[in-house]
């Protein structure tokens, strides 16, 4: 999951507007207004399913909540002016562009958090969602479906055909080919990486590790690193987060995108070797003393910042983060992927995945405004945008890296060349599947595993309790 992982920046933020303007639809909840305003000329809400928003004269006014601001405090976002922000910036264009159709932004918690799942439900139930939100690929997407405004016959087949087919399963209901779409898959996604620093690793005399390696060449690696007196890796592990992005990965190199969904639909059971074996080799890092010491403590904002500023050797994160570490290190910073542990199924691959997509809630009297708002947010030109800022390829098929890419943004220059010159397996994330009740237990206990206070045993065990849990509330309706 800005997501992730820009969703994993914070808590909670404090609701903010672009403009001035008065809610006029959708509630908007936590922040909400009244009356409901005519819809400017364009398709009919009928036809994308919405809420019946006829076509009439006058302004309308779209809420929007955003659950996924980069901007967070102490990250390289938060340096740049909002107003220069390419997500503020693109909505400014869109206003211009549309003078009938003023945009309300309400700030709401990261999409991974316990209080945007209690918000999300809270509001659906009460019926005062926003026009449009922000929900993870994957499990928060299906789990939502019969809040969501079915997008399939609003979409031209040109605008769903000019972004990655990858995406678009796991938009769907049920992640099935030709299933209700709910949403629309924002950028490429975020791959998780192992990042390295090559002054450090120079000065230990180690080298990157090869693409047949396996996690046990990482441990040892990472041994002799510590050997000449450097830290190995520097987590920051408060929140589970960098927890979730390693052991993403390691479930990936187990069982593939497939294996993953069949946990979802609960054909296979979380509380297996598929699960206990990265919790362990999760465990295993801050146990060998190969990490910082605070690390169980240590905010994963912070821990990101103690790589950046040169700390330690390595640190376990997604491509979310290539602008901090590029700035903070310039060239001296490297990646590889993370590899799998030894006897996995795949060896060569990516594990992440399109992580958000923005969706039209079923309540909205706007929805053939919100649809147009949403194509705008996912042009090749707001894509482009993010991409400068945020440091996530584009999803729109007539993107190509180029020698600027390579020169502005190296880190993402790597990875667009795993991708297409080394055709690596892409692999949805165990979390960009499951549901976001789920994701945010997996966090808590990412934690106790990585300290000690919790055994992966009882962790998987515990985990697969709260999955059976929600199925079972699932197919009671």
């Amino acid at each position: 999951m800005l997501a992730k992982k820009l969703c994993m920046m914070s808590a909670l933020v404090a609701a903010t507007t672009l403009t001035a303007a008065a809610c006029g639809s959708g509630g908007g909840a936590p922040s909400s207004g009244g009356g409901g305003g005519a819809t400017a000329a364009g398709k009919t809400g009928a036809s994308t399913g919405g809420g019946g928003g006829g076509s009439s004269s006058g302004p309308v006014t779209l809420t929007m909540w955003n659950g996924l601001n980069n901007q967070q405090p102490g990250t390289p976002a938060a340096k740049i002016p909002a107003s220069k922000w390419w997500f503020n910036v693109a909505l400014k264009m869109f206003e211009k562009q549309n003078p009938n159709i003023k945009v309300k932004i309400v700030q709401s918690p990261n999409l991974a958090s316990s209080a945007f799942e209690t918000l999300l439900k809270s509001s659906e139930v009460a019926g005062n969602t926003p026009d449009i939100g922000q929900l993870y690929a994957g499990g928060q997407i299906t789990q939502n479906g019969k809040y969501l405004v079915p997008l399939n016959s609003a979409l031209p087949k040109s605008f769903i055909d000019s972004l990655l087919p990858s995406g678009w399963q796991f938009s769907t209901g049920g992640f099935k080919k030709g299933g209700p779409i709910y949403g629309v898959p924002f950028g490429a996604g975020y791959y998780y990486y192992v990042f390295y620093n090559k002054a450090l690793f120079k000065k230990a005399g180690v080298q990157p590790l090869p693409e047949t390696a396996n996690w046990d060449d990482l441990v040892a690696l990472a041994k002799k690193i510590k050997a000449k007196g450097i830290t190995p890796f520097v987590f920051g592990e408060k929140e589970g987060y960098f927890g979730a992005w390693t052991q993403d990965a390691l479930i990936s190199g187990e069982v593939g995108t497939q294996g993953v969904l069949d946990m979802y639909t609960g054909k296979a059971s979380l509380d297996t070797p598929t699960i206990t074996k990265p919790y362990a080799a999760w465990h295993e890092l801050f146990a060998d003393g190969l990490t910082n010491s605070n690390a169980v403590s240590l905010t994963n904002t912070s821990g990101s910042a103690e790589f950046q500023d040169g700390k330690a050797a390595m640190t376990i994160t997604g491509d979310f983060s290539d602008t901090g570490f590029e700035q903070g290190l310039g060239k001296n910073v490297g990646l590889f992927p993370v590899p799998a542990l030894p006897g996995s199924r795949y060896t060569k691959f990516l594990s992440g995945g399109p992580n958000d997509d923005y969706v039209i809630f079923k309540n909205t009297k706007h929805a053939a405004q919100a649809e147009k708002l949403i194509e705008f947010l996912a042009s090749l030109k707001v894509q482009e945008m993010a991409l400068k800022q945020d440091g996530a390829l584009p999803n729109n098929l007539a993107y190509k890296a180029g020698p600027a890419l390579y020169k502005t943004n190296p880190l993402l220059a790597a990875e667009s060349k795993y991708i297409q010159v080394q055709h690596y397996k892409l692999f949805e994330a165990f979390d960009n599947v499951m549901p976001g009740s789920i994701d945010s237990y997996w966090y808590q206990t990412n934690n106790g595993v990585f300290g000690g206070s919790l055994s992966p045993a009882s962790a998987a065990s515990s985990l697969n309790t709260q999955m059976q849990q929600f199925l079972q509330t699932q197919n009671a309706g």
